[in-house]
């Protein structure tokens, strides 16, 4: 059974906002590495650091933020279908709220797609 593009399209979105939030918690290991590296004691990054990152909802004109524990964000993310968006951005067609807590609801694809790959499909369009 085929997904509606619109769906498809939301889902998608969700998943590039994921994306650019494991993209910080990744630089802020590399980070570590790089003062570890350096015999620096001080490490930037701790499981107890709050970070400020983007709701995942499928808004793409979306710019909330979501201050929580980068352990925690970590932990939500183990499962591949969840999304930490702020309170009320669900789109029940969707998702499924699993879960909320304080100013966020985690969410849980109802049907699951395959992650962007980043390439843009060749198409017999010409722009010129």
């Amino acid at each position: 059974m085929d997904m509606p593009i619109s769906e498809r399209r939301q889902i998608e979105n969700e998943m590039i906002f994921r994306r650019a939030n494991e993209k910080v918690s990744n630089d802020l290991d590399d980070l570590d590495a790089q003062f570890i590296e350096d015999d620096n004691s001080e490490l930037v990054s701790t499981d107890d650091l709050v970070l400020h990152f983007l709701c995942e909802c499928s808004d793409e004109d979306c710019d909330a933020r979501i201050p929580i524990k980068l352990s925690e964000y970590q932990k939500i993310h183990v499962n591949r279908n969840a999304f930490i968006i702020k309170l009320n951005h669900q789109v029940n067609e969707i998702e499924t709220v699993i879960k909320t807590k304080g100013t966020y609801a985690v969410v849980e694809k109802n049907n699951s797609t395959p992650e962007p790959t980043g390439t843009l499909n060749v198409t017999s369009i010409s722009n010129s």
